[in-house]
Parts: C-alpha cells; sequence; structure tokens
C-alpha cells in the first residue's frame, strides 16, 4: 500500500558475512543483501501556466538512486527484512551551498523495515507513497514522470508508518497509523504539535486479471475553515484485457467543514512487442470552498515506453494540466529519457 519503488529489475546479490557466519555456527539464520537502481537522463521542458507563465528546458539527469533490501528466515515461519533508499545522486556534487548551478547533498527515501509469517506482515517505516490517482493500480502499469505532483493531483509529503497487512485468500486487509510529515522521528509525535496523524482501513483484491483497492484514512488534530483534512476515501483498479490495461482511481479527500476535493484519473496502456504506449486523464473537483475556488481542473499525460532490453529504455512523456481556475494558460511538461534499472 505504501510502496513508493520502483520496479526493479534485481541482479546485484550480496551476501552479509555476519548472517553468513551465524549461519554456519547455528544453522539457523539465512541473510540475503540485494542491491538496486535506477537511473534516468535526457531532455525536459516544462511551461510553468498559471496568470503568469515561464518556459524552462534542457539536458540532464533526472533520476539516479539505489536500494539495498535485506531479508532473513529467523525460524519459527518467521522472516524479517528491511529496505533502505538513497536518493539524490543526480544532483550530489559536493557543493555547500543550494545556490543556481550548485549541487545538492545525497538523501535517504523510503525506509521500511518488516516481520512476516503466513499470518500476516508487520512494518513500521519511513516513506514518501506515490501519487494514489495517477499512480499504482489506477496508472495501468505506466509511469508517468511528476504528473502527480504537477497535474493538479496534489503534493505528497513523508510519513511515519506503522502498518499490518492481513492476506485472506484473494483479499489483503491492511490497517495502518501514520504520523504526519512535521512528525517524522523517533519521540515526534501528534503531541505537542499541530501536525495530524491518520489511521487507514485497506483492502486489495487480487484475482485473475483483475486488481482492485480501496482505503479509508481519518485524520485527528482537526481545525476549522476547511483548512484541515478530516478523512478521505480512495477506490482504484485496473484490469488485464490481453492486448491492453485499463485503469481507474478516484480519491474524495473531506475537510474539517465538508468542502470536497475529488481527484478522477482514466488510464489505458497497451504494449506492441517493445514498445508500450499509455494515456491517462485527470480531473480535480472542488467544492464547499469560497466560490472562487469550486470548480474543476483538467489533466492529461501520453507516454510512449520502447524497450531496448529487460533494464534499458527510452521513455517519451507530454503531459498538460490546468494550472488555476481562474486562469486559462496551462502548465505542461515533455520528457525524453533515456532509463536504466539494475
Amino acid at each position: 500500500m505504501f510502496n513508493n519503488f520502483w520496479g526493479f529489475d534485481m541482479k546485484k546479490t550480496l551476501i552479509a558475512l555476519a548472517a553468513a557466519a551465524s549461519l554456519a555456527t547455528s544453522g539457523a539464520a539465512f541473510a540475503q543483501a540485494t542491491i538496486t537502481g535506477f537511473m534516468a537522463a535526457g531532455y525536459g521542458v516544462s511551461t510553468s501556466g498559471g496568470a503568469a507563465t515561464a518556459t524552462t528546458g534542457g539536458f540532464g539527469v533526472d533520476t539516479a538512486e539505489i536500494y539495498i533490501t535485506a531479508k532473513e528466515d529467523i525460524g519459527g515461519g518467521l522472516t524479517a527484512g528491511g529496505t533502505m533508499g538513497i536518493g539524490g545522486l543526480e544532483r550530489a556534487g559536493g557543493y555547500t551551498s543550494n545556490a543556481a548551478g550548485a549541487g545538492y547533498g545525497t538523501y535517504g527515501t523510503n525506509y521500511t523495515m518488516y516481520v512476516q509469517n503466513a499470518m500476516g506482515k508487520l512494518t513500521v517505516g519511513s516513506v514518501k507513497s506515490g501519487d494514489y490517482v495517477s499512480g499504482g493500480l489506477a496508472s495501468s502499469g505506466v509511469n508517468y514522470y511528476d504528473f502527480g505532483d504537477f497535474g493538479n493531483f496534489g503534493a505528497r509529503s513523508r510519513r511515519d508508518v506503522f502498518t499490518l497487512d492481513m492476506p485472506v485468500g484473494p483479499i489483503t486487509l491492511t490497517l495502518s497509523h501514520q504520523e504526519a510529515a512535521n512528525q517524522v522521528g523517533e519521540f515526534n509525535g501528534a503531541e505537542g504539535s499541530t501536525g495530524q496523524r491518520i489511521s487507514v482501513v485497506s483492502a486489495s483484491y487480487t484475482e485473475g486479471a483483475l486488481k482492485a483497492n480501496t482505503q479509508y484514512f481519518t485524520y485527528d488534530n482537526q481545525g476549522t475553515g476547511n483548512t484541515t483534512a478530516a478523512n478521505v476515501f480512495r477506490l482504484s483498479g485496473n484490469y488485464n484485457l490481453g492486448m491492453a490495461i485499463v485503469g481507474a482511481g478516484m480519491q474524495r479527500a473531506t475537510y474539517d467543514s465538508s468542502a470536497t476535493g475529488t481527484n478522477y484519473g482514466l488510464s489505458a496502456s497497451a504494449p506492441m512487442g517493445p514498445l508500450t504506449l499509455g494515456a491517462m486523464a485527470g480531473w480535480r473537483v472542488t467544492d464547499g470552498f469560497v466560490a472562487a475556488k469550486n470548480g474543476t481542473l483538467n489533466s492529461f499525460s501520453l507516454s510512449a515506453v520502447y524497450a531496448l532490453s529487460k533494464r534499458t529504455g527510452v521513455t517519451g512523456q507530454y503531459s498538460s494540466w490546468d494550472k488555476e481556475l481562474t486562469s486559462t494558460n496551462k502548465g505542461s511538461l515533455a520528457l525524453l529519457l533515456l532509463t536504466h534499472s539494475f
């Protein structure tokens, strides 16, 4: 549910020396670590849209990140493991400032640790989940670069999470507790903070060609005047038709004074040998706010991915979105990237 990792092909496998020693002496534990990564570089151009427009573009590295994943059989039917991510490698350069043209330092991305048996999986971590409507099941398996953040679906934040997954046949039930972005870190919670904690109930279904998910969020520390969220309902899914995958998703946020903001998405992807074409249309509808903030913002994204091999490909994408309710100008983004995973 909270996984925001790329679908890497795992290749490079390392056996941890400490685990090997433990295995040799006890005969019980076996630990394995894998290193995966993703890189994307090419050309991009974007238009800001809104009341004032500005266009920027150029060549460069879009993404460069690695993930280290460990897994151990601890006996008694239990498995333990975790994942640590390192991002920002495309911007690291040893600079001490973030001035124009200077590099940024690397940073930690998603981190999770889990214990699992046949009855379920307990996970703790700190994650920034992908956008629900423009990613995941609703995207029909296509990665739309930056569309979730810019295409009217809203920004996302990092959260500390505590999650319990319980499989029941083709259904997985999930209970989760999350703490807000300004509460990330040990001993840092809602006590004495203005951030909102979140309780989540979720169910996922996978059977044959159909995949579906639904989630319900409730928030504490609610304010007034539609400034904070009260609850969120989500629903998404996709169906594999053989020649194409079709997907849909929605997310409705209800605020503390009953205003609502709802995101909708429809998508399709079609594989044609090494080429996969994808398209997504999105809408954000707001209601119950002051008149100037009520209305509909539209967006769409088109994608073409050509696989040069199992791990290397070329991606082209064009996205467009209504930037503001009070302006007819649109924001846009065009990318042509060479990608590689390992």
